[in-house]
């Protein structure tokens, strides 16, 4: 996990919000130094301007970033649905078997379900995909055994088709759990972008050596909503914005009870 992951989402934004408006007084300071110096060192429109650039750029940056994570949360959204799908069919098809492998294979997949949903509490993370593949496990060896004894049934197939899905669906969601994240690389050019950017509006600020606290707080303050809602949507399932496990709890109630 990352140091953001780590955080809070409201430190998160505390924290970007903090670290904007020390760098932008950080800018001021050193700017009203440079006026001691030289009173004509801001002089111009030139350093306006840089400014304007550097805050366009800053927004475009932003833009695309947010438009990455929202494709990554609603890409992990739908593969949620996929794989409550998947197992909601092979607990169908597992009416095909023989006892009693019909009961073991869906007490098995009821308790995959229940793994999954636990997969989404960090603490419990690793012991549930730890549990998830052991059951990948022993719901395989019901189809090799049904397949031995059963070599040309076509229910078996089915069973052992939609098995396959269920396993195929859980390492799709997982890699996209743990892999479908923005890059290191682009949370540095973010904030990086961002620091270098409050730092230039606070350093030309100081060319009529007066801050401007309420521009200051309001921008900062909103850059920091927007990164804040950056790192939310890059998460998995921790933060004000998570993705909705409604079709694993839907399935969930489906099938607590046993078959008959």
């Amino acid at each position: 996990m990352s140091t953001l992951d780590r955080m809070p989402i409201w430190a998160v934004y505390l924290f970007t919000a903090g670290l904007v408006l020390l760098i932008t007084e950080i800018g001021f300071r050193l700017g009203l130094r440079f006026q001691r110096r030289d009173p004509s060192f801001l002089q111009g429109s030139m350093p306006v301007a840089e400014v304007a650039g550097l805050l366009g750029l800053l927004g475009f940056l932003l833009a695309f970033s947010i438009g990455i994570a929202a494709s990554n949360f609603d890409t992990r959204r739908q593969l949620v649905v996929a794989d409550a799908n998947a197992i909601g069919t092979c607990y169908l098809r597992a009416g095909f078997l023989a006892e009693p492998d019909r009961s073991a294979a869906r007490d098995l997949l009821r308790e995959y379900v229940d793994m999954r949903q636990l997969a989404r509490d960090p603490a419990h993370l690793e012991d549930a995909i730890r549990r998830s593949e052991e059951i990948h496990y022993q719901l395989w060896s019901i189809v090799e055994k049904q397949a031995a004894a059963n070599p040309e049934s076509h229910p078996v197939s089915l069973f052992a088709e939609s098995v396959n899905v269920v396993i195929d669906a859980y390492g799709e969601r997982l890699a996209a759990v743990l892999s479908l994240r923005l890059p290191a690389l682009m949370w540095i050019v973010l904030y990086g972008t961002t620091l270098l950017t409050f730092f230039l509006v606070g350093f030309v600020s100081s060319a009529d050596g007066k801050r401007n606290l309420v521009a200051w707080l309001l921008l900062g303050l909103a850059l920091a909503a927007v990164l804040m809602l950056i790192v939310d949507y890059d998460r998995t399932q921790t933060g004000l914005v998570t993705v909705s496990l409604e079709a694993l709890t839907d399935l969930q109630r489906q099938i607590v009870t046993p078959a008959p």
